[in-house]
């Protein structure tokens, strides 16, 4: 008997078994990739301790990636490595699915501006000092909004 192929789809809330973490979906966006070939929707939530995770949902390129929930303070850790930043410095967040995700998780920080192309540079980035981008999220939060979403009450991966 031939081995199943591991799925890479979110699993639905009814499959999550009880007390998992939840997402609550505050914003969905859209940017184009580093590279500009190819436009990627993402997702920001926050879970019940209001603690936010960002995730790539979908990319028009066709490209493999991961659609793993990463924890903004271990993003944040990540880049707090100094400059020069690139997605070299996210691969740790991810398992290993895809060697796209952590550059697509490069151009979603640029988008939130929470990072910034270098000079002359494409893929090498630094981090903006005085992003507006923590506050713009505790509007959101504090908004109690829910963005209509399949699967945005899925645990973190």
């Amino acid at each position: 008997m031939a081995a199943k192929k591991p799925s890479l789809a979110i699993p639905e809330p009814s499959d999550q078994p009880d007390g998992a973490p939840q997402f609550r979906i505050l914003k969905k966006a859209q940017c184009p990739t580093i590279s500009g070939k190819s436009d990627l929707v993402y997702n920001i939530a926050c879970d019940s301790q209001k603690a936010l995770h960002i995730r790539v949902a979908s990319n028009s390129g066709g490209g493999f990636f991961s659609q793993e929930w990463v924890a903004l303070k271990d993003i944040q850790k990540a880049l707090s490595a100094g400059s020069p930043i690139s997605a070299i410095r996210l691969m740790p967040l991810f398992r290993g699915q895809s060697v796209n995700t952590p550059g697509f998780l490069l151009a979603v920080l640029a988008a939130e501006g929470l990072i910034r192309p270098l000079p002359g540079k494409q893929r090498v980035h630094e981090l903006v000092q005085n992003s507006d981008f923590q506050a713009r999220m505790e509007k959101l939060i504090g908004s109690n909004a829910n963005l209509p979403d399949d699967a945005a009450k899925t645990k973190p991966q």
